[in-house]
Formats: structure tokens, C-alpha cells, sequence
């Protein structure tokens, strides 16, 4: 179980993280300092480190607690009804799952927001964001941690390498 919930709280804490490069990129791109000076040039990756440390640092809190949380659904699910036949099936209960927990996740800002004493403001956009990534997370873990909650001797058992999906593909 613990592999799986890990494997879930990765997903969700570094793969939100890569959509600061598309607004980094397009800086750079449009930034005439790079292509004037060697020196400027020389920083550019640097600056995308950056970059994706500050995305990282700023979603960080929400990606762990999704991304725990999203194990947890996964290994419920599992536990309780087993695997899905087919990889769309599969798609659809990580999608679900992801936004779940993404939205566990945007309640559970919004109350420590609340109970700090601060103004309640619900910023529409990142709720979005988190309950969108929070699915697209979701598609992305579910398989390996559904893998992962499998022991490699049932998986030998039914006659499938070890890697390979648990279920034939239809």
C-alpha cells in the first residue's frame, strides 16, 4: 500500500509542477537580452531551474496532500472492488479518483484559510486548476499504483510478466 500512496504523492507533487515551463519558455523566447548577450544566454538554464523550483515550492502543499490522498482512494478502490477490465475503465477511476482528491485537497485550503481568521476569498482558477490536474494526475498514477498493489507472485500466477498490465487490453 505504502509503494502505491507513494507512487500517487510523486505524480501529484511534481507533475503540476512541469506547467511553469510552457510561460517560462515563452519569456525566454521573447526576451531580446538572450540573443544580444553571450552572458544573459549563458543563465538561461538557470533560470529555468528556478523557475521550476518556484512552481514546485508553490504547489508543493497541495500536490503532497492530493497525491496522498489519491493513494488512498486507489488502494480503497482496489481493496474493495478489485481492478477494472479495460485501460479506459482504469482511465476514467484514476481520472475520478485524481479529482477527488483535488478537491479533498482545495477544501482542505479553504478551511486552514478559514480557520486562520484571514478573508475567505475562493480564487476560482487555481480551484480549477487543482481539481483538472488533480484527474490528469490521476490518470497518470493509476496504473503503476495499481500495479504496485498487486504482489509480483498473483501477477506470476495468472501468467503475466512482471510489468505487464494485470488485466488484458480490450
Amino acid at each position: 500500500m505504502a509503494d502505491a500512496v507513494g507512487r500517487c504523492v510523486l505524480v501529484f507533487v511534481f507533475v503540476p509542477t512541469l506547467i511553469a515551463l510552457p510561460g517560462w519558455l515563452r519569456y525566454e523566447a521573447s526576451n531580446p537580452l538572450n540573443f544580444a548577450d553571450t552572458m544573459v544566454t549563458l543563465f538561461i538554464p538557470i533560470r529555468g531551474l528556478r523557475a521550476l523550483l518556484n512552481a514546485f515550492q508553490a504547489g508543493m502543499d497541495a500536490g503532497l496532500l492530493s497525491g496522498l490522498m489519491d493513494g488512498l482512494l486507489v488502494y480503497a478502490w482496489f481493496s474493495s472492488r478489485g481492478d477494472v477490465a479495460t485501460r479506459r475503465q482504469r482511465m476514467l477511476v484514476g481520472a475520478s479518483l485524481g479529482a477527488a482528491a483535488g478537491v479533498f485537497a482545495v477544501v482542505v485550503v479553504l478551511a486552514i484559510q478559514a480557520f486562520r481568521g484571514g478573508q475567505l476569498v475562493i480564487p476560482l482558477v487555481p480551484i480549477a486548476f487543482e481539481i483538472g490536474s488533480g484527474a490528469v494526475c490521476g490518470i497518470i498514477a493509476i496504473p503503476a499504483a495499481v500495479r504496485l498493489l498487486v504482489p509480483r507472485d498473483a501477477r506470476l500466477r495468472t501468467g503475466q510478466r512482471p510489468g505487464s498490465a494485470m488485466v488484458p487490453r480490450a
